[in-house]
């Protein structure tokens, strides 16, 4: 994606989701933009989202629901943008039907610091 791509889609999705919300954007896309998948060894219905060796979030194409990083994702928008739950969650469904085009049908947060 361009640079020119980039900005035009962060500006489609703060406009469709969260006019007021663009540094969170940025954060998000960021991670999002790097994330890789892999199939969990573990169970076949899971694709692991990580970034080298970390893992960032975890997708059950089964039930559809996307599992994301406590440690990683949700504490820096409870801290640093001090975000509720119900407002994290929803920047996170934006980006994952955004850029991930997922068909997900909620979000949770994903404690566990190696899940797969």
């Amino acid at each position: 994606m361009t640079d020119l791509e980039f900005i035009k889609s962060l500006i489609t999705y703060r406009d469709k989701y969260n006019r007021d919300r663009l540094p969170e954007n940025i954060f998000l896309y960021r991670i999002f933009s790097k994330l890789e998948s892999k199939q969990s060894l573990k169970n076949k219905d899971v694709i692991i989202y990580f970034i080298g060796n970390q893992v960032y979030a975890n997708y059950n194409t089964k039930n559809k629901y996307f599992y994301y990083s406590y440690y990683k994702i949700y504490s820096v928008l409870k801290s640093d943008f001090r975000h509720n739950n119900q407002k994290i969650n929803e920047l996170i469904q934006g980006m994952v039907d955004e850029y991930l085009k997922l068909g997900v049908v909620t979000t949770y947060c994903l404690f566990a610091t190696n899940a797969h």
